[in-house]
């Protein structure tokens, strides 16, 4: 048995005749299970919004790249200036400090679940986190996405701030413990999701999924045009056909999994039930918690996947 563990079960033994001393609250699995998962699922985000990025920038090259070969002599001197940003980097700068966020409540609640003491956080103060997420939400409007509904808005940068700065209050309050904590993260975590689901787009033509895939769909339309257009050419041997085509297939074979977005509102979805079972005591909190650990494993497999390509 670790001693960690013997030392616990030795308090009450030790206690006798000493009156007045603490004893930490018992741990509390399931959320010390929640806290480490949600933990576990910044990086995987992140990973995967810098791997939808460089993706997007390769398609613009790609689009500019086509344009000038298809327009022989009336394409003009080519810009090869570095590709801007896009949809995918604007999401980013709305979800990696609202990640972020839920990081810092991810980390304190896991300490208070393993009936450890809350350690002060290191990070930027929820308000910062909350304006960046803000410049962020303009970002995405700029293009292509939608901007959220204004009460879901403020809500969310609301619910970012409060969720970054939760450990530290809970660590300054006497008597702090799990079902407590759950209970005053419960709105702010669902407004923050609600946010990011709004950001990033619940359905694969809304937000930034319908920018990004418009991207993806033109991208395909300019290669088969181009494609076609190379077949027809007779002044072209089998061997540089054969060379282009392996160019524009290999570009698409660097395609980010097109479920990346689907996997990051599955880890939202997952983690609003798992965590509002939680704060409830309800009886199936128990699966609803082993739902959104799933739901982040498949994240971190994806993110894996797209960092070795």
């Amino acid at each position: 048995m670790p001693l960690r563990r013997s030392l616990v079960l030795l308090l009450p033994l030790l206690a006798i005749g000493c009156a007045g001393g603490g004893q930490k609250d018992p741990p509390s699995p399931l959320a010390l299970r929640l806290g480490t998962a949600l933990e576990a699922a910044d990086p995987s985000a992140d990973a995967l919004i810098l791997r939808m990025d460089a993706f997007e920038r390769m398609a613009r090259r790609e689009d500019a790249a086509i344009g000038f070969a298809a327009g022989g002599r009336q394409a003009g001197a080519p810009r090869l200036g570095a590709a801007g940003s896009g949809a995918a980097e604007a999401a980013g700068q709305v979800l990696m400090p609202a990640v972020t966020a839920l990081g810092d409540y991810a980390h304190g609640l896991a300490q208070l679940a393993d009936g450890e003491p809350i350690e002060p956080r290191s990070g930027p103060a929820g308000a910062l986190l909350a304006q960046a997420a803000d410049a962020g939400l303009q970002a995405v409007r700029q293009t292509g996405g939608a901007m959220p509904p204004e009460p879901v808005r403020a809500a969310g940068l609301a619910g970012i701030a409060a969720l970054s700065d939760l450990p530290d209050r809970m660590a300054a309050t006497r008597g702090a413990n799990v079902p407590a904590m759950l209970a005053e993260a419960a709105p702010h975590l669902a407004s923050v999701t609600s946010l990011l689901r709004a950001a990033i787009g619940a359905e694969p033509g809304d937000g930034t999924r319908g920018a990004l895939r418009a991207r993806r769909d033109g991208l395909d339309a300019a290669q088969a045009r181009f494609l076609a257009a190379v077949a027809a050419d007779r002044r072209l041997g089998p061997g540089e056909r054969y060379t282009i085509f392996r160019s524009v297939a290999d570009q698409r074979d660097d395609d980010p999994a097109q479920g990346s977005f689907a996997a990051l509102i599955d880890v939202l979805d997952t983690l609003e039930a798992a965590h509002a079972a939680l704060a409830a005591g309800a009886p199936d909190a128990a699966p609803k918690v082993a739902a959104f650990e799933a739901a982040v494993a498949r994240l971190g497999a994806m993110a894996e996947a797209a960092q070795r390509n």
